[in-house]
């Protein structure tokens, strides 16, 4: 009986070793969401690549992204990483992994480079529906991967048509991952424009992955796109307003002062900065739908993490403040806090900008 080296045993034990699979999704004019697949001489497959020994998922990416399919660097990114599935041993094997290994599925959105790129390729590439790809590509593999995504918890949603605000954060912490984290203008730019909420690159409590702890202080850039609140902070937290573009508007009042003429109001420019002090209640709104600025809040060993009481979490909202029953709002204040309340999209702009407008007085 002659023994085959290549025939792969049932019982064998699995590994640690992997493949990443790519998926890029797209949803074309049918309505319908459908998968890239590549041809490879035993037929079509998701973009895929063996892990090499310690690599992270950046560097393993260049080889199915740039390599094989010819998108340009920084214009692919990782949106999820989704579980690892065992492989099926009658599927394709790659040189140097065991019998038994893992297929790693990682759902990927493309800038507009990227997909200008795709565009090129014409008939090198497939795109198939999940329906499609189950009953018309033999490979078990990608058959095994297809079948898991019905599974995934949360679903995967819609595809992505660009860059997520978090993959491009992620993109940025994994290329500055030594003792020095240089963020460029054009980089925290790119960052807020792809997301409605402040970039925090560190904070008490990280969790994303591409913050760091501030142990004492936190750090973030904002812009008019991200939502506004009264709030105020315990002892010993400062709060400090830098402004690099536009107009801020700071209202602000000490927590325990009555009477709604107690609230006052400074305007920034660009290069001007404010500290607000503990207990000093705050609200900041842009002058337009244009602006970048700046917030540090440092506290020493005082709570910088959560959103509660004084003196249990780092930040109160007007809901929680123990003087909220002995405090009334001003009427220009209100009607720029109804402004933010809404998405950014629906804020009457010119409203917004009237108000601020009126003077530096209250």
């Amino acid at each position: 009986m002659t023994h085959d080296p290549n025939a792969v045993r049932e019982d064998a034990p699995e590994s640690a070793a992997m493949v990443l699979y790519c998926l890029i999704r797209r949803v074309d004019g049918d309505g319908a969401e459908r998968f890239l697949l590549m041809h490879k001489p035993n037929g079509l497959t998701l973009p895929p690549t063996k892990f090499r020994p310690g690599e992270d998922l950046y560097s393993a990416l260049v080889r199915p992204l740039e390599q094989d399919l010819g998108l340009p660097p920084d214009s692919y990114f990782p949106e999820r990483e989704l579980p690892a599935i065992p492989n099926d041993i009658s599927g394709p094997h790659y040189a140097g992994l065991p019998p038994r290994w893992h297929l790693y599925p990682v759902d990927v959105s493309l800038s507009a480079e990227g997909w200008a790129r795709l565009e090129g390729l014409g008939e090198s590439v497939s795109w198939l529906t999940a329906t499609e790809i189950l009953a018309r590509v033999p490979e078990p593999n990608v058959q095994a991967i297809m079948g898991s995504l019905g599974e995934v918890d949360p679903p995967l949603g819609a595809p992505p048509t660009q860059p997520s605000m978090d993959a491009l954060a992620a993109r940025w912490a994994a290329e500055n991952d030594r003792g020095v984290r240089v963020a460029r203008e054009s980089q925290v730019r790119e960052i807020l424009a792809a997301g409605t909420r402040a970039f925090n690159l560190r904070v008490a409590d990280p969790y994303l992955p591409y913050q760091r702890q501030g142990q004492g202080f936190t750090w973030s850039f904002f812009t008019p796109q991200d939502k506004q609140d009264v709030h105020v902070h315990g002892m010993p937290a400062v709060e400090i307003y830098g402004v690099i573009e536009g107009r801020l508007q700071v209202w602000h009042k000490p927590m325990n002062q009555r009477g709604v003429r107690t609230w006052q109001q400074v305007v920034l420019g660009p290069g001007d900065w404010a500290e607000v002090e503990p207990l000093e209640c705050h609200f900041a709104a842009w002058a337009g739908p244009e602006g970048l600025g700046t917030v540090i809040k440092a506290a020493g060993s005082g709570e910088l993490a959560g959103v509660g009481r004084i003196g249990v979490s780092g930040k109160t909202k007007c809901g929680d403040c123990p003087a909220q029953h002995n405090c009334i709002l001003h009427p220009r204040l209100l009607a720029l806090i109804e402004e933010y309340s809404k998405p950014f999209e629906e804020r009457d702009c010119a409203r917004i900008e009237a108000l601020v407008e009126q003077g530096d007085g209250a």
